[in-house]
């Protein structure tokens, strides 16, 4: 079976086990963080404002409890033509939380694959500099959204694209806890 079929039925070599080093690269880039500013981040979703799955993902998101799980939101701006200047309107919003809810909520276009954000008319050479850098992360991990990077209470890192067997509810009893301070040693 190809890879790409094997990603649609949760077999795919994609999903696995991440070193520490791709977690921490992930932390640094341009993000949306849900999370208390004391937590530490459990997962992180690599997605783009325009992707009708990353909005069925918000949809499974946006409800008690997963609303309260410490989370980085990065977007990587390559769908469409808008993705970019979408992405940098999220990028700008002064609530993550609500601009990631007004995208991909009601107002998102399943048929025409477009988020409900208004994109941005002046995307600066530093805002594209740093979407550069989530698309190069976010590729090399495997270039497809979303893509979901989370950490174990083990302290592993890791990846799954695309909708994990079992949906992302699976993923939850895994979860390291929010405030968790330190790895254990591997």
């Amino acid at each position: 079976m190809p890879a790409s079929a094997k990603m649609l039925v949760g077999e795919s070599p994609l999903d696995g086990e991440r070193p520490l080093s791709t977690w921490l690269a992930a932390q640094k880039l341009a993000a949306l963080k849900l999370a208390n500013a004391d937590a530490l981040i459990q997962i992180i979703f690599f997605i783009d404002p325009n992707c009708p799955a990353c909005a069925s993902l918000w949809s499974w998101f946006d409800t008690q409890p997963r609303r309260k799980l410490a989370s980085l939101w990065v977007p990587v701006a390559y769908m469409r033509p808008s993705s970019e200047a979408r992405a940098v309107a999220l990028l700008r919003a002064a609530d993550p939380y609500a601009a990631l809810a007004h995208n991909y909520g009601k107002g998102f276009d399943h048929q025409s694959w477009e988020g409900a954000i208004e994109p941005v008319r002046d995307v600066s050479p530093a805002e594209q500099a740093r979407l550069k850098s989530n698309r190069q992360l976010w590729t090399a991990l495997f270039g497809a959204t979303p893509l979901v990077l989370y950490r174990q209470g083990d302290g592993t890192v890791w990846q799954t694209v695309g909708l994990p067997p079992g949906g992302f509810d699976t993923l939850l009893p895994r979860l390291a806890a929010p405030k968790l301070q330190a790895y254990p040693g591997k």
